[in-house]
């Protein structure tokens, strides 16, 4: 493997890392409890990370289908009754994350570098402009959840690699 894919790789394994570990050492008594709107109810986040996962790296952004075999339908529509227990989102979390490292390990410079496709053409000229999306948008909603953490006494989660 390249220089530059295992650099991504392992960036991808830390960021995976990272939301795993958030999710598990959120209290489950605070799972489904919104921190400052009902919009920011951690498991709707996490679960979003799941899904994104799944979505961008995973490539079920190919399957036109994707989102009706959501096993928790759409995040953005989820409520605290619809979202899954901190079991059942690892569960799903770490399928995402098996499927994902599938494709990850395809990664070499040459489709790094390679021109994103022209449906995915917003997130720039090649495929790393999808992999920087990817991080600028893991790294965001880490960040939420880990507040969260913070919110509730709790030390964040940062994986290194």
């Amino acid at each position: 493997m390249s220089g530059l894919a295992n650099d991504l790789k392992t960036q991808y394994n830390a960021a995976f890392a990272t939301v795993r570990g958030i999710a598990e050492a959120f209290p489950e008594s605070k799972w489904k409890e919104p921190h400052g709107n009902v919009y920011y109810i951690p498991s709707r986040i996490a679960y979003h990370l799941a899904v994104f996962i799944d979505w961008q790296l995973a490539r079920g952004y190919k399957d036109p289908d994707f989102s009706s075999k959501l096993p928790y339908g759409a995040w953005m529509e989820a409520t605290a009754e619809t979202l899954p227990d901190k079991k059942a989102y690892l569960t799903y979390l770490d399928a995402a994350i098996e499927r994902a490292q599938k494709v990850l390990a395809t990664l070499d410079d040459d489709n790094v570098t390679a021109p994103t496709e022209p449906d995915r053409a917003r997130f720039g000229a090649n495929q790393m402009g999808v992999h920087l999306y990817n991080m600028r948008e893991l790294s965001a909603h880490t960040g939420e959840l880990n507040k969260m953490l913070i919110e509730n006494g709790i030390d964040d989660v940062w994986v290194f690699n």
